[in-house]
């Protein structure tokens, strides 16, 4: 671990003495470049369709560039742009990720006509499917900090640009049926825009979600701890099905004076059930056991948004985003255990879990410029979160009835209201670099009550943060940045839960506070002539007080807590290329390989680790070609990673991806609008495997109780569909 770090160091300190003959040598009294001294809007063709900016800043691609693929939606022009693929979330992933602290500086990688969508649920991956091809008017990529943009650069951003009238409407759809087990289900996707007066608008409604089911085989084998025998076997079928009517609508109102009001709302109505079969075989024992756990789970969300941009006096500009969501989640677990397994629920236990959390947002700011190199921007953003949980447990008794068990604070409302003043300067120190500074200043306050806590705490955070750009030539890039972070909080944490991965009741803890981190990067990018692609590197250090991981609730349970200081950093590395030089006209090929450490101190041993589910390694290969003369395109996708370790008060797991997982997908065009499609997901069942050391009692004692190897395999899945346009 500290020989890992120690090099990391020398390769920053490495590359920042790179870096400084660079600076030393270009005085900023220097006459500049014939490339400096272009017009701004000035531009230079790259390739057909393909054009940059005079500074090289801004890339831009052309409706017409992509006559010559097979498109319907934004999402399909993007996966043809260099680096796009990267920047596109993936929807054959399912699960929630983490939640957004506020809207905030960061955000989504990919604008709409220059902005965020302001809302939370509704995600740029599905907003990206149902905007039609037809109304993009171009795709600009936009490579570091620039002034003006809805969202600071995390590196590169692409705008997605729609046609200014809508006029005569136009749709797209998608008909399909995925086979996810025992039975196919039949999904599907409409959506429509046009434009009435001022109003541009577009409606979608979607049966799905698109990928919408799976199923885990587990083989389990359990192992004394002083001869490593084999004295246990488990066989475990875990088929999983959701279910979702999602309806979407967003709309534009442009004003006689050149202001615009942005509107979206979303509205889902969400189920999904999961069904654990368990077969327990005892070596030498030919009877066997079956446990059968069932979750079902009924959620309904909806949020509205809305942003108004005005232009105040010649050059000043007010912008004010707002959003309200509502999410509510109910949930039922039954669980039938075998005694083999820690836990701390009866043995045939029923679980009932309700939520229901909020959130309100408004963020409003001013920017201006100072002078012709220099931009200005204040503002105010104030947010209120709520959850209101209740986690209920009983014990189902030999005639089928229920005995309420006792569980701390399994019954709470929790409430944090924020408020943050920010600051963010512009300025472009030389027509080749710019400096993008930050300064905010956040207060809040969490309040919990319920029948086993009443807890209020209050938090007071400076964060400012540093962007500099510096193009050493039209197709080279460095970009260095430094920020100081706060983690947004689960609130769940706060409560007890029960987590049907290991099928007990977590403690929850309401004395958790947020992450606080410094987080630095320097990346290096570099286009390839002619639009034949890009390429960069980056490296990053994040350091980390307050850690968020798993501490000691009693002697045998854990839950979410601050343990201290962690560490986190690594490289990443980035290529992008069209592959025609090669004889494949029309394809494209995405490659990332991220290499990472991380150490923090384990609260149960006092050792040092590293955090948990972070793997050394991490690949990933995104391969699409479209045939124009066989009206047929295909996309590969494969990803790779390494061992994960998680650490908990009563086991110590090494988490292992011995397979990949591989993604096809191909596209054959039957007539101008209609398309034939063919998915497959987990094209060789993915293969996982986990060993976990459960000890008896706590770690720190290290009394091993006995070894578990998991086997887990994701079988293929495939849904077949068609795609139109009218």
């Amino acid at each position: 671990m500290q020989a890992g770090k120690q090099q990391f160091i020398v390769a920053m300190a490495a590359a920042v003495l790179a870096a400084v003959p660079l600076v030393s040598a270009a005085d900023p009294g220097d006459p500049p470049t014939s490339s400096q001294t272009s017009n701004e809007s000035s531009k230079r063709a790259l390739a057909t369709g393909v054009w940059t900016s005079a500074d090289g800043a801004v890339v831009t691609y052309e409706a017409s560039f992509f006559e010559v693929y097979t498109i319907v939606s934004a999402a399909d022009m993007l996966r043809w742009v260099p680096g796009g693929a990267a920047l596109l979330p993936d929807n054959r992933r399912r699960g929630r990720g983490p939640d957004k602290r506020g809207f905030g500086s960061g955000g989504d990688q990919i604008l709409i006509n220059g902005k965020r969508i302001s809302g939370k649920s509704n995600d740029i991956s599905s907003a990206m499917q149902r905007i039609q091809a037809r109304i993009v008017a171009r795709i600009e990529v936009i490579r570091g900090t620039t002034a003006g943009l809805d969202v600071r650069s995390e590196g590169t951003l692409i705008n997605i640009v729609l046609t200014e009238d809508a006029s005569g409407g136009s749709g797209s759809w998608q008909a399909h049926s995925g086979f996810y087990g025992e039975s196919p289900e039949y999904d599907g996707l409409v959506s429509y825009s046009n434009a009435a007066g001022k109003l541009n608008y577009l409606v979608s409604a979607e049966l799905g979600p698109y990928n919408r089911g799976g199923r885990q085989d587990r083989f389990e084998e359990f192992f004394t701890p002083d001869t490593n025998t084999l004295f246990e076997q488990r066989d475990i079928e875990r088929p999983e099905l959701e279910q979702q009517l999602i309806l979407n609508t967003s709309g534009n109102w442009s004003f006689d004076n050149g202001d615009v009001l942005n509107l979206n709302a979303r509205f889902a109505d969400k189920e999904k059930e999961e069904t654990e079969t368990t077969i327990v075989t005892i070596v030498g024992d030919p009877d066997t056991e079956k446990f059968l756990n069932v979750s079902l789970e009924d959620g309904l969300d909806w949020e509205i948004g809305g942003d108004l941009e005005n232009r105040i006096g010649s050059h000043g500009t007010l912008k004010t985003r707002l959003i309200y969501s509502n999410k509510t989640n109910d949930e039922s677990e039954f669980v039938s255990l075998s005694s083999t397994i820690p836990g701390n629920v009866p043995s045939e236990s029923l679980v009932l879990s309700d939520s229901l959390a909020t959130e309100s947002i408004i963020r409003s700011s001013y920017s201006w410029p100072l002078t012709g190199n220099q931009n200005l921007e204040l503002g105010l953003e104030g947010a209120r979160n709520t959850l209101d949980k209740e986690v209920r447990l009983f014990e189902v008794l030999a005639d089928g009835s229920l005995e309420p068990v006792d569980v701390f604070n399994s019954d709470s409302d929790i409430e944090e209201n924020r408020y943050e003043f920010f600051s963010t300067h512009f300025w472009q120190l030389r027509e080749d670099i710019a400096l993008e500074s930050a300064l905010n200043f956040e207060y809040s306050k969490i309040e919990q009550s319920g029948l086993d806590i009443e807890n209020a705490r209050s938090f007071t955070y400076i964060k400012p943060r540093f962007d500099l750009r510096w193009d050493l030539s039209e197709s080279t890039q460095l970009r260095s940045s430094l920020e100081r972070t706060i983690s947004q909080l689960d609130f769940g944490d706060f409560v007890a839960s029960f987590d049907n991965e290991d099928d007990q009741v977590d403690a929850g803890n309401p004395d958790l506070e947020p992450e606080k981190a410094w987080q630095w990067k320097f990346t290096v990018e570099h286009r390839l002539a002619n639009d034949a692609g890009v390429l960069e590197a980056q490296i990053f250090y994040n350091d980390i007080e307050d850690h968020i991981d798993k501490v000691a609730a009693t002697d045998i349970i854990s839950a979410p807590g601050n343990i201290g200081d962690a560490t986190h950093y690594g490289v990443t590395l980035k290529g992008s290329w069209r592959l025609a030089p090669i004889g494949l006209e029309g394809a494209v090929i995405d490659v990332t390989y991220n290499w990472q450490d991380s150490e923090t101190t384990d609260p149960f041993t006092g050792e040092k680790r590293v955090m948990r589910f972070k793997p050394h390694n991490r690949y990933s290969v995104r391969f699409r070609h479209d045939i124009a003369a066989w009206k047929i395109n295909y996309r590969i996708d494969v990803d790779w990673w390494g061992e994960r370790e998680q650490h908990d008060i009563t086991f110590r797991d090494v988490n292992d991806s011995l397979t990949p997982n591989i993604n096809a997908n191909v596209q054959y065009r039957l007539t101008d609008n209609l398309l034939l499609w063919f998915d497959t997901k987990f094209v060789i069942d993915s293969h996982h495997r986990r060993v976990r050391e459960r000890f008896d009692g706590n770690i720190a004692d290290d009394v091993l109780l006995r070894t578990e190897v998991r086997d887990q395999f994701r079988r293929t899945e495939y849904i077949v569909g068609l795609r139109g346009q009218f």
